[in-house]
């Protein structure tokens, strides 16, 4: 046995929730489920790939065979809109945004802002994202020796920032929108699931989001109006490109109020590639043959210069870094469906009404799809391995229609920030920490994720 093999060998448990042994009652899945959505996946979800269940609001059928996700999320997607109670939710603080748009809304949304965020969209925001991460190891940089941080919090910075430059270049107006709208909609309450009118909605978070979104309005409105006016010379950033975005059929923009939604969406999103970074740097500190993997390569790639957008491609061993810990710990760990009208998955009939969830925490982890299912592999990505898998077997930013518009961006930040980062720091667990994958609309270490800081140098 070589020593990488040794090492995964001997890899350490990762965190996972306690799986329940059998299936949870009606009022157990809430229970549960309010706290921590994976506490309530239980053994048998990792073993079939086809489950149904019935609770007293109704059936339930969990999805993980390939071609059922398909079948949902792709080929018969309008049959499968979000649960009212989700879109509820977004559509307080986003209004038509298209976490909460569904049919010919979401559909004229995406045709028209798709360009804006695809991946010749992104090459251009590249070095800006490298300089930001520059900026953010020199605060890192300044952290005393053995003090933990909580590096959820200590990203929040990068991401705001990043975020914001992105967004609307050096206006710093724009980071007051990312802050508010990045910790929104957070955790799940009981009320969330009580179709109550707009009217009776008098929960203090629905309050505060409807508020804090219509005090953004006034800001977004001046920024989109300077970007569409004629005469505008500034910065061709991305809320130039959504305001100048234009249907691909009928040429036509968005009218101001739905797009000042987009762009709230977009904000309330961006917290979710944050969640990456501390389960990178915990996978990597518990792994560190795939460490000083990643430390050959970025010496070999880069030498000692800071990377380029050229050389981002280049680093494949750091991308298989990242899409083995999305697998691990998908940025969106659960989607539920409606079915609008009876349809047939993987052979089994699918009532009108019942509830469909594909959850990538399960997909991700089922020992049908993964050998060792919760071994850390990034090996698992050689493209050998890529080819022979179905694509609809590894989704962190859903598939089909609705995959995230985002995701380009996202991963273009993920690598850039890795990149500065890995060449100047290791991160370490903090003595005690316990790490704990929580989730509601996405995926976080519970109590955060302490870590020490430490420099390459001074640890070599």
């Amino acid at each position: 046995m070589s020593s990488a093999e040794e090492s995964i060998a001997l890899a350490p448990r990762l965190a996972v929730p306690t799986r329940p042994a059998r299936p949870l009652s009606t009022w157990g899945l809430f229970r549960v489920g309010l706290k921590n959505t994976l506490a309530t996946c239980d053994e048998e979800l990792f073993e079939e790939l086809f489950v149904a269940r019935r609770f007293v609001w109704g059936r339930l059928f969990i999805v993980s065979d390939p071609e059922g996700i398909k079948r949902v999320l792709q080929d018969n997607v309008d049959n499968y809109p979000r649960v009212d109670a989700i879109r509820r939710v977004f559509e307080f603080g986003s209004g038509t945004g298209m976490l909460s748009a569904e049919g010919e809304t979401w559909r004229r949304h995406r045709l028209t802002l798709n360009p804006t965020l695809d991946h010749r969209a992104v090459v251009g925001e590249t070095p800006k994202l490298i300089a930001l991460a520059q900026q953010f190891a020199d605060h890192l940089a300044a952290v005393p020796a053995g003090v933990a941080i909580n590096v959820g919090e200590a990203f929040t910075h990068l991401l705001t920032r990043t975020t914001g430059q992105v967004f609307a270049g050096d206006d710093p107006a724009i980071d007051e929108m990312v802050q508010h709208m990045g910790h929104y909609p957070g955790r799940y309450g009981f009320l969330d699931w009580i179709p109550l009118p707009g009217w009776m909605r008098f929960v203090d978070r629905y309050r505060k989001s409807r508020r804090e979104a219509r005090e953004l309005h006034p800001l977004l409105e001046r920024l989109i109006e300077a970007r569409r006016d004629e005469r505008y010379a500034g910065e061709r950033d991305l809320l130039w490109r959504l305001s100048q975005a234009r249907h691909r059929q009928t040429g036509e923009v968005l009218p101001l109020a739905e797009l000042e939604d987009e762009a709230l969406t977009l904000g309330s999103t961006s917290v979710t590639s944050l969640q990456v970074y501390s389960w990178l740097w915990y996978l990597l500190a518990a792994h560190p043959w795939a460490e000083a993997k990643l430390h050959s390569e970025l010496e070999t790639v880069l030498v000692d210069r800071v990377p380029s957008p050229a050389d981002l491609p280049r680093l494949v061993y750091l991308r298989r870094l990242v899409d083995e810990a999305m697998r691990l710990y998908p940025p969106l760990p659960i989607m539920i469906r409606r079915a609008a009208a009876d349809d047939t998955v993987c052979g089994h009939p699918i009532p009108r009404r019942s509830y469909v969830a594909v959850m990538p925490w399960v997909v991700h982890r089922h020992r049908k799809l993964w050998p060792d299912a919760d071994r850390f592999d990034p090996d698992r990505f050689t493209p050998d391995q890529v080819a022979a898998r179905s694509r609809y077997a590894y989704l962190p930013f859903s598939v089909g229609p609705h995959i995230c518009i985002g995701m380009a961006l996202a991963i273009a930040e993920i690598l850039a920030t890795m990149a500065v980062l890995a060449q100047r720091f290791r991160f370490r667990l903090a003595p005690g920490t316990r790490v704990e994958p929580v989730a509601w609309t996405s995926l976080r270490p519970g109590a955060g994720l302490m870590m020490t800081v430490e420099p390459r140098a001074h640890a070599e």
